[in-house]
């Protein structure tokens, strides 16, 4: 590029949970506001724009899986790909901030081989990359980068109506001085409602969910001048129309809004079984779904995962209408989601056509993540009490930091933000333009279709828990409770109870990118590695393998050979949460599956005196003949299960194994590992 200034800019966001999408269009509308002239598309629409001609480009990217690309970002890397000019992008000049967990060992995969890509392409970058960390709050250097973004920028951009030579970016500072402080804190006791079987907490009189009021320490405050860092005010992005008609939208089907990228079906819940005993840790359990009917539509082999549409919890989105003083006419009342003048509705909003302010609570947006700072400050601007309003701008400010992360400690939903600043009555319009996608929860399929075609079979722990000390305050899951709650909440265990009411589960087939699923060469030996429910779509795995087995049996292939299959698994109580014991157990002894190996955590003698506790211990115990499988066989890898500990502890012990057994150095053990990931012959699916 030459050494002039660039009139334009381009913002190319790739976004999965809706993170990426937000952050880059608050870049670019903070941008328009600063004079810059820009422009923001998601990676996909590559029609949109021309790399080519352009001089400038910001890239915001999250990953999904293990540091794998977002859906919408598949075609923008194909592309990239496809470009064999190492000067194509020699004229241009980029900057990336990625949204990465370093729960996951790829930590910001996708940020990191975007940069190489544009690099190796020519680009050269004009301002360092971002790479945030959601384990410790995007937040944390989201908001730094973003600040020191622009005076970066007018080094290579045109600023209108700004001195171009010598621009300063201050911080966003408010004073607080005419606001009374008085350093007093309301009382931190709380005590948990009145919970009914599913675990929500309930209001007697209303039947709805009361919140629980968060709790702040606040005697920092009193010390404060000036906040400062204080994020924008949200920018008006949505707008609400009502329908001429007064038409009451009260469907039984699911509403038009939700994107997915597969058709969604609707199966039927046919049986249930609980995989844990009562006193286990965690309850377990494995649901089976009939989709006799969508035979064509929901091709899959083990390994492959699906996506399940489930609501908010009823009771939550109750008690938000009524704290936000929302009638029940006018939450059912047909309403459009339409775009303010000059702005653009973010996509999970762009089909809300012809719904419902309840049915958006349901199903548009999420009531439960963690809340980020522009939330609490849209909250600060509709409060009317200054003392909750000198709080909201406190925990958003940099003076309030440690506050707002112990707020996020709570995990508190909308409606206990809600319930702690009573005061603040926001226009649900104004929530939509803050508030996250509403997100699918995606589960691996089980069984093999080779056995049965007619259903489908998943397994799940009911995600039940208390926030830390000394909150103490129970949470639950958004679709787990869901299914417990339609299937029975089943407690005997391992005893199937068919179900033969008409419950309907929306699903789609979620699209296999990563290709975690039972491998078609039949001759390669497979380590399988899952603890807990990690194990549940290895069972598919060697339930296939067997049917295949059969088959070529029938068929006096005789002959034929069948790869090894390993499985390493892991559980705490070898009586109370030993996952698929029936089916592994037949599978070992009939020959199908030629090592089961079991840890159990919490057995007297585990990690004692040599004996393994965890997988990765078992794995290390037999090292000299995986490194066989995988030197002299070409054995692949399959890991499934937490990303947090057990992930990062199996790879370490792989490098071990590959270090010891095959005389290298650890760096080039893992650069190995590194490789057989890009190559597809490790492969992991992992959750946080």
């Amino acid at each position: 590029m030459a050494s002039e200034k660039s009139s334009r800019f381009v913002i190319l966001y790739a976004s999965q949970t809706g993170n990426a999408e937000w952050i880059a269009k608050n870049i670019h509308q903070e941008a328009s506001e600063r004079g810059f002239v820009n422009e923001c598309y998601v990676m996909e629409e590559i029609d949109k724009f021309d790399l080519s001609k352009e001089n400038v480009l910001i890239l915001v990217t999250s990953n999904t899986g293990d540091g794998d690309p977002p859906d919408n970002a598949t075609k923008f890397f194909r592309f990239l790909r496809k470009i064999k000019s190492n000067t194509f992008l020699s004229h241009l000049k980029f900057t990336i901030l990625g949204l990465g967990d370093t729960n996951y060992t790829n930590f910001n995969n996708t940020a990191k081989r975007l940069e190489k890509r544009m690099i190796d392409l020519g680009a050269a970058p004009f301002y360092n990359k971002g790479l945030a960390d959601d384990a410790m709050g995007l937040e944390t250097t989201v908001d730094p980068w973003i600040a020191n973004l622009w005076p970066e920028l007018v080094k290579v951009c045109v600023q209108k109506g700004k001195d171009n030579n010598n621009t300063q970016v201050e911080n966003i500072i408010e004073s607080v001085k005419t606001l009374s402080i008085n350093g007093k804190t309301e009382s931190n006791e709380t005590s948990l409602p009145l919970e009914t079987p599913n675990g929500q907490s309930v209001d007697k009189k209303m039947g709805i969910a009361s919140g629980t009021k968060i709790m702040l320490d606040l005697s920092e405050l009193a010390k404060v001048e000036q906040f400062t860092a204080l994020p924008r005010i949200p920018t008006v992005i949505c707008k609400i129309i009502k329908s001429n008609e007064e038409r009451i939208i009260n469907s039984p089907t699911l509403p038009t809004l939700i994107n997915t990228p597969t058709p969604i079906v609707n199966t039927r819940l046919d049986a249930v079984r609980c995989l844990t005993h009562p006193e286990a840790l965690k309850r377990t359990i494995h649901l089976e779904l009939e989709i006799k009917d969508y035979r064509e539509k929901l091709e899959f082999i083990p390994g492959d995962s699906f996506g399940i549409i489930a609501p908010n919890n009823e009771k939550l989105c109750l008690g938000i209408l009524k704290t936000l003083e929302i009638d029940e006419n006018e939450a059912n009342q047909e309403i459009s989601v339409e775009s303010a003048e000059g702005t653009e509705l973010p996509s999970h909003l762009r089909n809300a056509k012809s719904t419902s302010i309840i049915e958006l609570l349901r199903y548009g947006v999420d009531l439960n993540s963690l809340p980020r700072k522009a939330l609490l400050r849209l909250l600060a601007e509709y409060t009317t009490n200054e003392e909750e309003k000198k709080t909201l701008l406190f925990l958003c400010s940099k003076q309030g930091s440690v506050q707002f992360n112990l707020l996020r400690e709570q995990v508190p939903t909308l409606l206990d933000l809600l319930i702690t600043f009573p005061s603040s009555k926001p226009p649900l319009e104004r929530l939509l333009d803050v508030l996250p996608p509403h997100q699918p929860r995606y589960y691996s399929i089980v069984n093999s279709p080779l056995v049965n075609r007619d259903l489908l079979h998943f397994a799940f722990n009911i995600v039940d828990y208390k926030t830390p000390v000394p909150y103490n305050v129970r949470k639950y899951g958004v679709c787990t409770p869901w299914l417990d709650n339609l299937s029975g909440y089943a407690k005997e265990i391992n005893k199937r109870v068919p179900l033969t009411t008409d419950i309907n589960i929306p699903i789609f087939m979620k699209p296999n990118s990563n290709e975690f699923a039972v491998p078609s060469d039949i001759s390669r030996p497979i380590i399988m590695i899952g603890p807990g429910t990690g194990v549940a779509p290895f069972v598919g795995f060697i339930q296939h393998r067997e049917q295949q087995i059969i088959a070529e049996r029938k068929l006096n292939n005789i002959e034929k050979t069948f790869g090894e299959m390993w499985l390493f698994y892991g559980c705490r109580d070898i009586e109370k949460d030993y996952l698929y014991r029936e089916e592994l157990e037949r599978f070992s002894e009939n020959g199908f599956l030629k090592e089961l190996l079991v840890v159990i955590s919490r057995a007297p003698n585990a990690g004692l005196n040599g004996n393994p506790k965890y997988v990765q211990d078992l794995l290390r115990k037999r090292g000299q003949e995986i490194y066989e499988l995988l030197d002299q066989k070409n054995a692949m890898i399959f890991v499934c299960g937490d990303a947090q500990g057990m992930a990062k502890g199996v790879n370490d012990a792989l490098a071990d194994i590959l270090v010891e057994h095959g005389k290298i150095q650890k760096s080039d053990a893992l650069k190995i590992l590194t490789q057989w990931i890009s190559d597809k012959r490790y492969l992991r699916d992992l959750v946080r």
